[in-house]
């Protein structure tokens, strides 16, 4: 197949699967439109190059002298990814941060402080024990500054263990707020979250992935607002 023949097989590929996400009867300038609107990508990423695109394929279409605009390798290529991603959208596992590092009760909060500075970790989550079966709280630079505030003291002692401040990483008294989420849902919606928050006056810390996105199971991913600001 040339060029042409690829762009109108791969662009109809990319109407009928963003039609299939919205509504088959409307056209696909709407569908764009309101998928767009919900902060969907590729739509709002590729805006832009997918109004070419669609104008583009109307031009050659309506072409009654065969006489076609031209079709780059490049835009063949951009376009190949744009579908790819419309047919497999993103999930938030698929972008949250694996291996995610945690603590357990029993752990020294300095020392794990310390990992948290050298590899730039925000958010990290508590178990009760090294079982990691029963998640008991989140620690971050926020549970320290609810501790001194607590206790009015300008320290933290070289014994201290996450046991002795348990009270400040708790979910119920910690001021982060923390949603979990199940593993296959959509990171746009994840995103989604993170803006309506911010709008509404409040900060959503971090999203902790599980895999039914419950709070009682293991967390196999993170993703902070920094994350989020990165996207």
């Amino acid at each position: 197949m040339n060029n042409h023949e690829i762009f109108t097989k791969l662009f109809l590929e990319f109407e009928e699967e963003t039609k299939k996400r919205v509504d088959k009867n409307l056209t696909l300038e709407e569908c764009t439109n309101k998928l767009k609107e919900k902060g969907y990508n590729p739509y709002v990423r590729e805006d832009s190059f997918i109004d070419f695109c669609r104008r583009l394929r109307n031009m050659n279409f309506h072409n009654v002298n065969d006489d076609y605009y031209l079709i780059t390798d490049n835009t063949i290529e951009k376009l190949e990814k744009i579908v790819e991603e419309v047919k497999h959208p993103f999930k938030v596992e698929n972008k949250a941060t694996k291996n995610v590092f945690s603590a357990c009760l029993d752990d020294n909060v300095l020392d794990v402080m310390k990992k948290m500075n050298e590899n730039n970790y925000t958010h990290i989550p508590i178990y009760l024990d090294n079982s990691k079966k029963e998640l008991v709280g989140i620690f971050s630079e926020n549970s320290i500054f609810q501790y001194l505030l607590k206790d009015k003291i300008i320290e933290v002692d070289e014994d201290k263990k996450f046991s002795d401040i348990k009270e400040c990483i708790a979910f119920d008294n910690s001021k982060e707020i923390v949603k979990f989420v199940k593993r296959d849902k959509l990171y746009d919606d994840v995103v989604n979250d993170f803006v309506k928050e911010f709008k509404a006056g409040k900060k959503l810390s971090c999203v902790m992935v599980t895999h039914s996105g419950l709070k009682t199971e293991k967390v196999i991913g993170i993703l902070t607002s920094w994350d989020i600001i990165g996207r």
